[in-house]
């Protein structure tokens, strides 16, 4: 995969502005507190400087404390003037006073910016998420077809990754490199000799942390794939833990875990090695930077061009200035990397295009009608070629044929999930390309093979499409849809918590819970795509009855291979390689020696029935 280039960095920090730009004025607060405990910390130093020379002074004149002046007379550059010890010890206390107050002002402007920055990035965070989730959920069928729900997942929650930058440009950049000027400007004042054999090692230091911020910012869009990786390998396992368990594949499944993890984790160790060597040569400069101040700083004492408290005013700045520097290389070595890793979702959040939207679809008895309908997968052959039928308002219509005709695909076109190349669907008059998905689908009820169980309780499963419907209709619903013995047997009827896929439930009653929500949510039209494929006969029957219980009658399409579940449909459609080949209703395709007649006679077969 590509470095995160430039391009997507200004794309990133676009989105970031406009995520952030309602919260202008509470960067500014944010600025304003950032900037004034930078500037107590400023002034530590020259108190500092102040309390050294007056301690000096105690050992300048006579020593007879009768001969000392009174009043205070200032220090100057190279001269310390006396001090007595009252006058000292005055200075000591109102330094010390004066140091606490500063340190706890300044550290409570700083726990107010970060609280204030908090606040602000969980805003941002929370927004950002929200975004991009609901702009995924509304992307097309085809975006997900070749991508891992997992690594989807971990792409859009990134919510690690949003404070850090907003903290760094808040509250960091700004008051650091204020700190450097200020740090520069007050040295430069005092003595530019000294000043200039304090920053003599600057230029390399900056050009060390340049670098390797460039170093450790190289193949950091690799990097987050490979844990993507790892995050994608430990939700597939999880999520089909059952066939896991059954294969035996435990130890495979790990040791492919370790392995992906282990690439990860070496790249991982790589950067932190590299990065504690930099370390190293950028801290060397820092104590050699020291030591050349002490070493010089006390000749010019010696010299009586500068104070004892000039030299320790000027190491306490020398501390001051190269951590606003290793401060700024860290965070720009951080951008980078929280930069490539949100990018991953913003990337995700401009995505598209998104599902059109349209009209509302109106009110009606629900008649749909496929007309010359052409659709393909991609660059593969068509699966439906000029398909045309009609389901007919209330009626029952099965849609049956041989593995690989277009039954799922005419489904999924009914449901919006694609969108046909050409040939047009109707819902009542309507078109579907100018009808809004969500409205179509509200309209349309689906129960499948596969449908989804949710993590939760029974209860919210059956409500799922329908939000609104209280808890006796949850409750007649279920019961409706053969789940009363379910019911019975779980402590918490209803109230169950079930697990991630239906973990806890048969696959019968799995279905019955599909078939609860469908009771629940009345649908105008009912689509039903192997929904007894994986039961039994008995149970079935069960289902049947249970849909049976639907007050509002709606236009039903039955997509199965089992002659028992279509027989008493009002009219069978036979597909095979997408076109019509039969249809009429049950009677006429059995009398017509078809492949409808074959179906009949495979089932009287098998089951030993007789064709009613």
């Amino acid at each position: 995969m590509p470095q995160t280039s430039s391009r997507d960095k200004l794309a990133t920090f676009r989105a970031l502005i406009q995520l952030a730009r309602p919260y202008r004025k509470s960067f500014l607060v944010i600025a304003i507190l950032a900037l004034l405990a930078t500037g107590a910390d400023l002034l530590q130093p020259l108190i500092y400087r102040i309390a050294i020379n007056d301690v000096a002074g105690l050992f300048v004149g006579s020593g007879d404390e009768t001969t000392l002046p009174e009043a205070r007379q200032p220090h100057r550059p190279g001269f310390v003037a006396p001090r007595t010890p009252p006058q000292t010890l005055s200075t000591l206390l109102w330094a010390a006073a004066e140091l606490f107050v500063i340190s706890v002002v300044g550290y409570l402007l700083l726990l107010a910016a970060d609280y204030k920055s908090t606040v602000v990035a969980s805003h941002i965070e929370a927004n950002l998420i929200q975004a991009t989730f609901g702009h995924v959920l509304r992307l097309p069928l085809s975006f997900f077809v070749r991508r891992a729900s997992g690594g989807l997942a971990k792409r859009i929650d990134q919510s690690d990754q949003v404070a850090p930058i907003i903290s760094a440009f808040s509250q960091q950049i700004a008051p650091e490199a204020l700190r450097v000027v200020g740090i520069c400007a007050i040295m430069l004042t005092q003595s530019w000799r000294l000043t200039l054999a304090a920053l003599a090692t600057l230029p390399l230091y900056f050009l060390i942390a340049r670098k390797a911020a460039k170093r450790l910012e190289s193949g950091m869009a690799e990097y987050y794939v490979m844990w993507e990786k790892v995050s994608v390998r430990i939700q597939d396992a999880l999520a089909a833990i059952k066939t896991v368990k059954l294969s035996g594949a435990e130890p495979r499944e790990v040791g492919g875990l370790h392995a992906a993890s282990r690439t990860a984790y070496d790249d991982y160790l790589n950067r932190n090695r590299l990065g504690n060597r930099y370390l190293f040569l950028q801290s060397t400069l820092s104590h050699f930077s020291k030591a050349l101040v002490l070493g010089y700083g006390g000749w010019m004492v010696l010299d009586r061009r500068l104070t004892p408290g000039d030299v320790v005013m000027f190491v306490a700045y020398l501390d001051r200035i190269y951590d606003p520097i290793d401060s700024l290389s860290s965070i720009a070595v951080n951008l980078q990397q929280h930069l490539a890793s949100l990018n991953r979702a913003i990337r995700l959040l401009h995505t598209g295009p998104e599902e059109t939207g349209g009209v509302a679809l109106l009110p009606g008895p629900g008649k749909v009608e496929f007309q010359n309908v052409r659709f393909g997968y991609g660059s593969q052959r068509e699966v439906l070629r000029d398909l045309s039928f009609t389901l007919e308002p209330g009626k029952v219509t099965a849609l049956i044929g041989p593995s690989g005709a277009g039954k799922t695909t005419a489904a999924d076109l009914l449901l919006k999930l694609w969108e046909p190349k050409s040939g047009e669907i109707r819902i009542d008059g309507q078109s579907l390309c100018q009808i809004d998905p969500s409205s179509v689908r509200q309209a349309i009820g689906m129960v499948a093979a596969d449908g989804a169980v949710f993590r939760g309780s029974l209860a919210d499963n059956i409500r799922y499409k329908r939000p609104s419907a209280t808890d006796q209709e949850v409750q007649d619903a279920a019961l409706a849809a053969g789940l009363g013995s379910t019911l019975a047997r779980l402590t918490d009827g209803l109230r169950t918590e079930i697990g991630e896929s239906g973990v806890g439930l048969s696959m019968g009653e799995r279905q019955r819970l599909q078939i609860a929500r469908i009771l629940v949510d009345q649908p105008r039209i009912l689509v039903l795509d192997e929904a007894t494929a994986n039961l039994d006969y008995a149970t079935e029957n069960e289902v049947k009855q249970a849909l049976s219980q639907l007050s509002c009658c709606p236009t039903t399409l039955v997509i199965a291979h089992r002659y028992s579940m279509v027989k008493d449909a009002d009219h069978i459609i036979v597909l095979n390689e997408g076109q019509v080949v039969e249809q009429g209703t049950p009677a006429q395709l059995t009398a017509a020696d078809g492949w409808f007649s074959k179906l009949a006679m495979r089932y009287v077969q098998d089951v030993g029935g007789l064709i009613r």
